[in-house]
């Protein structure tokens, strides 16, 4: 579960088995030129729209820029250069003791969150300007490793740690200084000793207080401009883990830390009835694509104004186990899937299979299999699953390619300081 993949899914209302991105587990495949795409059934209709994003990943590279009138990918390190964000820059660099470390030459220790909100405000005024109907796609920064939450909000959340505001802030960096070094301390079996897992969740609940700044300031700058008349949806890609099933970061697995996410819709009348429902991506990206005519074949889930789902789907692509094993040759690959995995989960249970094995969690408990005790459960979300996605739960070794993504130099310096590469 990352960000290649859910975000597909969230621009194409479909699952990981068919839109292919991230499914590599490296992203190196785009898009398909099959598949549409929320922003490009809206511009058919005669919305605008836009994206501005600081993830190489939503990027042409992918393919997931397709659609978008207005595409802009926001690189922290260009920020200044960038005519785009130029102005917010120059805001964040008079407000950094709050907004940011203060006086730095780290760049992995700016936060970017500051100069896109203030960029996103300058674009909502532009697009409703002359009154035309508008699609808008963002992707916040926060909360995302390494944690680097302004010095303002690390405050807030550093009271009860052994360790000082500066130095949670220094462990954060140096734990995700690279994926190598959230490999080694993975395969080597030691995630985090409990100070220190107390301390980067500070730094995670620090980021998490920062980002809902973000979304409040943009909503109530569209009340303004709009009265109301605007949908407006906030999720999130994935979670994070540190320590669960012995991981740190989001890879491997498909633990509820990763996928059960915040979801808010705004302005969506009938949807009601979904609130206490198992919704995804999918089912949210179809409602809103019904809500607005371009309902599209291709669109999986239900639409949520006359469907409470009773199911949500997860997957996972390919692992890629010899990064670990380099690390350490005895690192145990047999407690996670060594094939591409699908997960069903209903309120009580979620049931996880690939081509390696099936089983069965009765939540929250994700470490035993419970299969064998409710095999009434387990055949029946067998049978489901094995309907709808039995291509995920075959090995197949002759998987065709869709061309090959390039990134640039600076997408992959991006990615590096994000941990991806």
């Amino acid at each position: 579960m990352w960000t290649p993949a859910s975000s597909a899914s969230i621009l194409t209302g479909t699952y990981l088995s068919e839109h292919r991105v991230g499914y590599d587990g490296k992203a190196e495949e785009p898009l398909p030129e099959g598949v549409a795409t929320l922003p490009g059934l809206l511009r058919e209709r005669g919305y605008r729209t836009a994206c501005l994003t600081p993830s190489s990943y939503l990027s042409e590279a992918t393919g997931l820029d397709r659609g978008f009138e207005r595409h802009h990918l926001f690189l922290l390190r260009r920020a200044f250069h960038d005519a785009e964000t130029r102005r917010g820059a120059l805001r964040y660099l008079l407000r950094s003791r709050s907004y940011g470390p203060g006086f730095s030459l780290n760049v992995r220790e700016h936060n970017q969150t500051y100069i896109m909100r203030e960029t996103l405000k300058r674009w909502l005024d532009s697009l409703s300007a002359d009154g035309s109907p508008f699609f808008l796609y963002t992707h916040c920064p926060n909360p995302h490793l390494p944690y680097t939450p302004p010095r303002k909000w690390i405050e807030r959340f550093t009271d009860d740690i052994a360790y000082s505001a500066r130095e949670a802030l220094d462990l954060s960096l140096e734990t995700y200084a690279s994926r190598d070094r959230m490999i080694g301390r993975i395969a080597n079996g030691r995630p985090f000793t409990p100070d220190e897992r107390d301390a980067i969740r500070a730094m995670y609940d620090a980021e998490i207080a920062y980002a809902d700044e973000f979304v409040g300031t943009l909503f109530d700058h569209v009340q303004e401009l709009d009265a109301g008349k605007t949908l407006f949806v906030v999720t999130a890609d994935h979670g994070d883990l540190f320590g669960e099933q012995g991981i740190l970061g989001h890879n491997l697995v498909l633990h509820d830390h990763l996928t059960n996410v915040p979801m808010v819709v705004s302005g969506l009348d009938g949807i009601d009835g979904a609130r206490d429902s198992v919704v995804q991506h999918v089912d949210v990206t179809r409602t809103v694509a019904e809500r607005l005519g371009v309902s599209h074949d291709q669109f999986g889930g239900v639409d949520l104004r006359e469907t409470a789902p009773d199911v949500a789907v997860s997957q996972r692509g390919i692992p890629h186990f010899d990064e670990y094993l380099e690390t350490d040759p005895e690192f145990d690959v047999s407690r996670y899937h060594g094939s591409p995995v699908t997960a069903l989960r209903t309120d009580e249970f979620k049931y996880l299979k690939s081509a390696d094995r099936a089983e069965l969690f009765e939540l929250p408990d994700e470490e035993t299999d419970v299969g064998d005790d409710r095999p009434a459960v387990r055949d029946r979300l067998d049978e489901r699953l094995e309907g709808a996605f039995r291509e995920m739960t075959v090995r197949d070794e002759s998987h065709r390619r869709n061309g090959t993504a390039e990134y640039s130099a600076a997408m992959e310096r991006q990615l590096a300081d994000l941990g991806y590469l």
